[in-house]
């Protein structure tokens, strides 16, 4: 069985610091608008995953690397690499590479299938001031607007003094909880030309469930 990748939205965005008066303005508006700003993002993160209705709950560690809708992200037990386009999800316990056609309704959540749509699929229900390590944060509480958003509930940490999202919680609809957090936070770092392209490793199964595949 094909495994499917579960991984974190990173809802990341770049902009000046507003001025002080309009720190209580913030908007899901204007976080889509950062973030369309942001040239590129690597963070090294953390994520959790648990359940409403269940104790147990997992967690993984990794690294993302992040342009637009294109995006890399690995983890001890998988990576995750799109170009936009294309999708390469790479397991290497199953000795598998599965390369699909992107899709923005995927079950990997990225900032441009959260954040371009958020405005239409959330209500900004609260906001608070918090910190989190030791950096001011505005904390934005979202509730779902409509049945065609993912997440029931979503709560971001935005950094004051970049608007950039520290850390994402959100339930989706069956109750599950994703947690990420990320830390290590470099903003438009130098990009290798292939870093949103992966080759399959010697000896890798490759299974192509393109639409255009003639395999």
């Amino acid at each position: 069985m094909l495994r499917r990748a579960i991984l974190a939205g990173l809802l990341l965005c770049l902009a000046a610091p507003l001025p002080a008066g309009a720190q209580d303005a913030l908007s899901l508006q204007e976080l889509q608008s950062r973030y369309a700003a942001l040239g590129g993002l690597r963070a090294s993160f953390t994520q959790v995953t648990a359940s409403e209705f269940a104790d147990d709950s997992s967690q993984i560690d990794g690294t993302v690397l992040l342009s637009k809708n294109k995006y890399r992200v690995e983890t001890p037990t998988q990576t995750v690499v799109t170009n936009g386009t294309t999708t390469w999800i790479y397991a290497p316990a199953d000795s598998q590479v599965v390369v699909n056609d992107a899709d923005a309704e995927a079950s990997t959540l990225t900032p441009q299938t959260f954040l371009t749509t958020a405005p239409e699929k959330y209500d900004l229900a609260s906001t608070r001031s918090s910190s989190r390590d030791d950096a001011p944060h505005e904390v934005l509480s979202l509730a779902a607007a409509n049945a065609s958003a993912r997440f029931k509930e979503a709560t971001l940490w935005v950094r004051r003094s970049d608007r950039i999202v520290t850390r994402l919680r959100a339930v989706d609809r069956n109750g599950s909880i994703l947690d990420l957090r990320l830390r290590d936070i470099r903003v438009n770092p130098r990009l290798n030309e292939n870093a949103f392209s992966f080759a399959a490793p010697e000896g890798v199964e490759v299974v192509n469930l393109r639409a255009d595949s003639t395999e």
